[in-house]
């Protein structure tokens, strides 16, 4: 019923607990989940021991690291009907039993959010475009790598996580083009995925510098006509980062966007419908008006007058 796909990288010691976890999981669970890693280019010893300690679990050795696109290795040989997506830290806690039924009733749904209630991205109090976190079933635009379930089916009609997207982003990639081919993605509170959160590979400037450059290239491979104003809005809503991250934010924003304009070029333009531009528009984070909240201040005080 389920194939577990974990992306490792350098982490050796966090993909053993989340190999342990899995298999503690996986008895409790009335269905067989079967446990695949792809060790995208690790220079650690994460596939001598996974080969040591976990010898029944489906090892993908990658000879080239080529980021978030080393899940889609594991995606092709998947023998299961879903697909749990998981960090090389992350394992899910409760929840997915309770999620399958939905899927299961819910033949329209290709992408389950899963709620992840531990490390520096929670579901309940990430600031999404409303301000309001995301509501039980409430369909939405894209989910959180380090905990999701996506039908094998939505895999083999759109493919798997962009190579271009490399770090960063890849969830709003896949989920414009989910939706964008007829499915929608919708968010399964009654479940937990635990985020470790492993310190290596993260920092800040990588987040920032292909976060911003992945959100720009959204908008230029997909939107319209109008794709230019939504670029634009992108890279000063992150600007706005400052604020609350500092100037070395900011700093890190400006890379991302001359290493957005550096490889632009490559990107083949295919827009989506203009429905699901819109969703997207209607959904994302920093797709509002740059400066949206001075209209605000002013409905604001004219109201009080």
């Amino acid at each position: 019923m389920v194939s577990a796909v974990v992306l490792a990288y350098n982490r050796c010691a966090e993909v053993l607990i989340t190999i342990c976890k899995l298999k503690e999981f996986a008895l409790k669970q009335p269905f067989d989940i079967e446990i695949i890693v792809v060790d995208n280019e690790s220079t650690d010893d994460t596939s001598i021991q996974i080969e040591k300690l976990y010898p029944d679990v489906k090892l993908l050795i990658k000879p080239k690291n080529n980021g978030i696109a080393g899940w889609n290795d594991g995606f092709q040989v998947a023998t299961q009907k879903y697909l749990l997506v998981l960090d090389d830290d992350s394992h899910p806690e409760y929840g997915i039993k309770e999620a399958i039924d939905f899927l299961e009733r819910n033949t329209d749904v290709g992408i389950l959010a899963l709620n992840i209630t531990s490390g520096p991205y929670l579901t309940d109090t990430w600031i999404w475009k409303d301000g309001v976190p995301w509501q039980d079933g409430q369909e939405i635009l894209g989910f959180f790598g380090c905990g999701a379930i996506i039908r094998k089916e939505v895999y083999n009609k759109i493919g798997g996580f962009a190579e271009w997207v490399l770090v960063y982003g890849h969830e709003w990639d896949y989920g414009i083009r989910c939706i964008d081919a007829g499915y929608k993605i919708k968010y399964f509170k009654n479940s937990s995925i635990n985020h470790r959160a492993s310190l290596i590979n993260r920092s800040l400037k990588r987040a920032r510098i292909f976060g911003t450059r992945n959100e720009m290239g959204i908008a230029y491979k997909y939107f319209g006509n109008n794709r230019r104003k939504y670029i634009r809005r992108m890279f000063f809503n992150n600007l706005k980062r400052i604020k609350y991250e500092g100037f070395a934010s900011a700093y890190y924003d400006i890379l991302g966007a001359f290493e957005f304009l550096k490889f632009r070029h490559s990107l083949p333009f295919t827009p989506v419908s203009p429905q699901t531009q819109q969703f997207f528009v209607n959904n994302y984070m920093n797709t509002n008006p740059v400066f949206g909240f001075l209209k605000k201040k002013i409905n604001y005080r004219s109201n009080q007058v």
